[in-house]
C-alpha cells in the first residue's frame, strides 16, 4: 500500500517584477546542483528583493525560519534530478511564473518505484507548495518552450518553537 504525503498549498500572487529579477541572476550555480536549470545563489532573501515572499512565509510559519531561498528559470530540456531537502524541516517551491503545459513536480514513491508517483503537481502560477524536507521529488525536462520560473527554500523550525 502507497504512502500518503502532506502537501501544505498556499497562494501568493507574484509581483509582475518577481520573475524578470529571478531572470536577471541568470545561472549562479553553473548546473552544478540537482537543477539543471538556471539558479540563483542560495540566499537570495538577504537580498531584499523577495519580501512578499519571505513575510508570506513568515507569516504562515511563524515558527520556522528561512534558511535558504533561490531561483530558478527552466527552459526547455531544463529538469530538477530527484533529491530531498535532508537536513531541513520544511522545503517549498513557489511557482512564480508557469502554465499548466509546463513540468510539474513530481514526489515519486521510493519505496514502490513501479507504482505511480504519491503525488504530480501541476504548476499554477502563484501556487506554494510546502512539504517535509525527507520528501523525495524532482521536475521531468521541460517540453514546452515557456520559461517556468520557481522560488524554492528551504526552513527551519525554531529553537523557541520547539
Amino acid at each position: 500500500m502507497q504512502r500518503s504525503i502532506k502537501l501544505d498549498t498556499h497562494f501568493l500572487r507574484p509581483s509582475y517584477k518577481i520573475g524578470s529579477i529571478i531572470k536577471e541572476y541568470g545561472d549562479q550555480q553553473n548546473r552544478a546542483t540537482n537543477v539543471k536549470a538556471d539558479h540563483t545563489h542560495w540566499h537570495v532573501h538577504k537580498d531584499n528583493k523577495f519580501d512578499e515572499i519571505v513575510n508570506y512565509l513568515h507569516e504562515i510559519y511563524p515558527k520556522h525560519t528561512i534558511e535558504e531561498l533561490w531561483g530558478c528559470t527552466y527552459r526547455q530540456g531544463d529538469f530538477t534530478q530527484a533529491h530531498t531537502h535532508y537536513g531541513f524541516d520544511l522545503a517549498f517551491v513557489w511557482f512564480v511564473d508557469t502554465s499548466p503545459t509546463c513540468s510539474p513536480l513530481i514526489f515519486p514513491d521510493p519505496e514502490h518505484p513501479w507504482m505511480p508517483p504519491l503525488s504530480v503537481i501541476i504548476p499554477v502560477t502563484g501556487n506554494i507548495i510546502v512539504f517535509s524536507g525527507m520528501e523525495l521529488h524532482y521536475v521531468p525536462p521541460q517540453v514546452n518552450n515557456y520559461t517556468r520560473i520557481v522560488m524554492s527554500g528551504n526552513l527551519k523550525l525554531n529553537n523557541e518553537g520547539v
